[in-house]
């Protein structure tokens, strides 16, 4: 039977909606999260944020190539939003791209938490920079709802040095149920650039890669595979704890990174086999300062028979302090041999840092106890790297100190680097390297 006039029509309508349908851009599965953030060096926001975003946007075919660009909007709970997305109430967010080494095409929101933001944001894409009726596609990622943040892993460590360590956490008490651990490698050498999608809010940054993503199905350590890692190359291990939703996605995540250059173990003087890693709070240097990076750690049950090994960056020196509620230090011993390997202990008289001992060689010991402090002490420093030796405060090359405390605890104390202030010129480029690379530590450049 011939198709009725009608018939055709509709048939022809549906065809141009298919078309048209087909020719908007697309893009694969969103996602929405609440994500607790360590301090990191690795160029990502720190803190308790919402993170959103989906993934794989393309244009559509008869586009291919052209850039889709993308904002976010949400109503937030208890306002009264206007009809357009551009009117009152609504809350707008830029929409930034990455693509990392290890997962697809990224587009990403984030922004700090909170409560009356936890609903679906909507994604817009457009091939067309003003987003004009026709040219779009929205995609609403799955709201983040009323859901408590996730705590740290704690006692981080590495069980041997080298480059296939054993990876070691402990798994903090939470009232939000962990469904699953992850570990993730970062290259801090190797930047990749997140850049503004939206086009009123133009931008860009760096951040590490990922290289390596490992869902651990039960316990609490992973080893490394070989080939992964590099000696001389910085990297950043992040733990997450994952709390998901009942589609398996996840909704509430917390990530704790610890920075990481992998150590030769024949560098190391007593072969230390449990080296626990620092999270990082970088402070800018400026003329005339002796500040370096902070370390801050978070190591379950020393005591004064067992020596704790901590790896920061290094400097001329270190200074160590513990935390509140912490056991006091007992003693001291390096293991990585820097320069001539001899280095000087100060102590605090309450008022000025005093020479305890010079000559110090690596390997050797310094009791705080033996030395008169009978309740041992709350803070030293170790001093005594030659300028020679060239080593930069925000390059995590290998510092290993072992520590014993005067009883049994945990050590959530920190260690800072002191930085010797380099000749003028040294110091102008220095400073120019740093201020260009934000918080991310890299080596100094050096005249």
């Amino acid at each position: 039977m011939p198709l009725l006039p009608r018939t055709i029509a509709a048939t022809a309508l549906l065809a141009v909606i298919a078309t048209a349908q087909a020719d908007l851009p697309s893009a694969g599965a969103s996602f929405a999260m609440r994500l607790q953030n360590s301090a990191n060096s690795t160029n990502r926001g720190s803190g308790d944020l919402l993170f959103w975003g989906l993934f794989n946007p393309e244009a559509p075919p008869s586009q291919a190539g052209a850039t889709v660009w993308s904002f976010a909007a949400q109503c937030p709970l208890g306002v009264s939003c206007a009809a357009s997305v551009s009117g009152a109430g609504w809350v707008r967010q830029r929409i930034l791209a990455r693509d990392f080494s290890t997962q697809p095409l990224q587009y990403y929101g984030a922004r700090a938490y909170d409560p009356n933001l936890t609903g679906a944001w909507n994604i817009w894409l457009s091939t067309d920079s003003s987003f004009a009726s026709g040219t779009r596609t929205i995609v609403a990622a799955p709201p983040v709802g009323a859901v408590a943040a996730m705590p740290f892993v704690q006692s981080m460590s590495l069980q041997s040095a080298g480059l296939t360590p054993t990876v070691s956490w402990t798994l903090p008490a939470s009232a939000t149920s962990i469904d699953q651990v992850q570990v993730r490698v970062f290259d801090n050498s190797h930047q990749i650039p997140s850049i503004s999608m939206t086009p009123s809010s133009p931008g860009s940054t760096q951040q590490s890669d990922v290289i390596y993503t490992q869902t651990v199905a039960s316990g609490q350590s992973l080893t490394l595979p070989a080939g992964l890692l590099q000696y001389g190359t910085s990297y950043s291990l992040a733990i997450s704890l994952d709390h998901l939703r009942p589609d398996h996605s996840v909704q509430s995540r917390s990530q704790s990174f610890f920075d990481y250059t992998p150590i030769d173990p024949a560098s190391l003087v007593g072969a230390p086999t449990n080296i626990a890693l620092p999270t990082l709070s970088p402070v800018a240097n400026v003329v005339g300062a002796e500040q370096g990076p902070v370390y801050q750690f978070h190591v379950d049950s020393v005591s004064a028979d067992a020596v704790t090994f901590i790896d920061p960056a290094v400097a001329s020196g270190f200074d160590y302090r513990t935390g509140i509620g912490d056991p006091n230090f007992k003693s001291v011993q390096i293991a990585s041999q820097v320069g001539d390997g001899l280095y000087e202990v100060y102590l605090w008289d309450g008022s000025a840092w005093t020479l305890a001992q010079a000559g110090l060689a690596a390997g050797a010991g310094f009791d705080f106890v033996a030395a008169g402090h009978a309740g041992g002490v709350d803070r030293f420093q170790i001093r005594g790297i030659e300028p020679s030796a060239e080593l930069s405060a925000f390059d995590p090359t290998a510092f290993v100190t072992g520590l014993t405390f005067t009883g049994t605890g945990s050590f959530t104390g920190t260690m800072q680097a002191i930085v010797a202030v380099p000749e003028p010129a040294t110091l102008a480029l220095w400073l120019a390297g740093f201020g260009l690379l934000g918080l991310t530590r890299r080596k100094a450049l050096r005249s």
